[in-house]
């Protein structure tokens, strides 16, 4: 039985052989090819078991693979063991020894925006507001619907942001948060909500895909458009210094009404005469919106509530004199030493 010159149990003792002589990596890929390559041993069988009988074939093949099967299990096996060979030696050759002290010793310092979150944290703690935090994968609703942005409204071109396979988006900003505490009910509501915010832009100086922000909610009966005019210039001189000039221009948001911004001058020096003064948007604002606190279950005549977010990102660029917002997310360690 069996194909003409071809002795499978013989053929089973020179594998045995070939195997016995693998000392090294080269060998396993020279196994490989004599045994299983496109002319190899094994696949030249397989090609030539036409000429068996019906009923040599399948005994015939049986052996065959079986022989096919251990060779596989053999090279993978001695695989693994020459890879682990080699990464021992590696670790060996470049032993660092963790207990001595790092070459470049020094005092760790927080990230610029944490220190920002931290700054906006302090100036705000009079007034007993908690943080809150939530999902950065977030919901249409949460992140749209319910702040008064719907499908098709011109806010979601401005929002342009990621969406995953099953229909939810990578938040586009923190106010999603707040979302989802007026969702619980009761009032009042005083919540900070500072983390990653996501939008589809493009990146330069000013603008990256994933930045962070840091919002505000607060719902109480009595709330009016000073307290928020009030709160937001107390913040304002907290970060900048009671010397930088502030000034409010009024804005759109759809999730506020009357909507408000706030800027501040770039520099606390009196600008000589007939030099203009330049300004910068820090925060957005306002009071919120009515058809947002009906949609939580709020009686808008009943309470009103004060919004208001900083884009922590951008605010660390200017807090600390960089370049570049990128930067900021690179962790280029000269930058941040340059920042201490």
């Amino acid at each position: 039985m069996g194909l003409p010159n071809t002795n499978i149990e013989q053929l089973g003792v020179e594998l045995e052989s070939a195997l016995a002589r693998v000392t090294a990596k080269e060998d396993l890929e020279l196994l490989r090819r004599d045994w299983l390559g496109k002319e190899g041993t094994i696949k030249k069988l397989f090609k030539e078991m036409g000429a068996l009988s019906a009923e040599e074939r399948p005994v015939f093949a049986a052996k065959l693979n079986a022989l096919k099967e251990k060779l596989e299990s053999f090279i993978e096996t001695r695989t693994k063991q020459f890879e682990q060979g080699a990464l021992s030696k590696q670790l060996e050759s470049q032993y660092v020894d963790l207990s001595l002290p790092a070459n470049a010793s020094g005092a760790g310092l927080l990230h610029p925006i944490t220190r920002v979150e931290r700054a906006l944290i302090s100036a705000l703690r009079h007034y007993g507001l908690k943080v809150a935090y939530g999902p950065e994968i977030e919901t249409e609703y949460f992140c749209f619907d319910s702040l008064n942005i719907p499908k098709h409204h011109p806010a979601r071109d401005m929002q342009d942001t990621f969406y995953t396979a099953n229909g939810q988006v990578l938040r586009t900003h923190t106010t999603s948060v707040q979302a989802r505490v007026l969702k619980k009910g009761g009032a009042p509501v005083k919540i900070l909500s500072p983390g990653r915010v996501y939008r589809n832009e493009s990146s330069d100086a000013w603008h990256t895909s994933m930045f962070h922000q840091f919002e505000l909610i607060w719902v109480e009966k009595g709330l009016t458009l000073s307290h928020l005019m009030g709160v937001m210039a107390l913040v304002a001189k907290e970060l900048y210094g009671p010397r930088r000039k502030i000034r409010f221009k009024p804005k759109y948001y759809p999730y506020t009404e009357p909507s408000l911004g706030l800027d501040v001058a770039l520099t606390s020096k009196e600008p000589k005469e007939g030099e203009a003064q330049g300004w910068v948007t820090v925060v957005g604002a306002g009071m919120v919106h009515r058809k947002v606190l009906q949609e939580f279950g709020y009686d808008p005549k009943e309470v009103s509530g004060i919004a208001f977010g900083f884009g922590t990102s951008r605010l660390a660029v200017e807090r600390f004199k960089l370049r570049d917002a990128r930067a900021l997310y690179e962790n280029d360690l000269r930058v941040f030493k340059e920042i201490r």
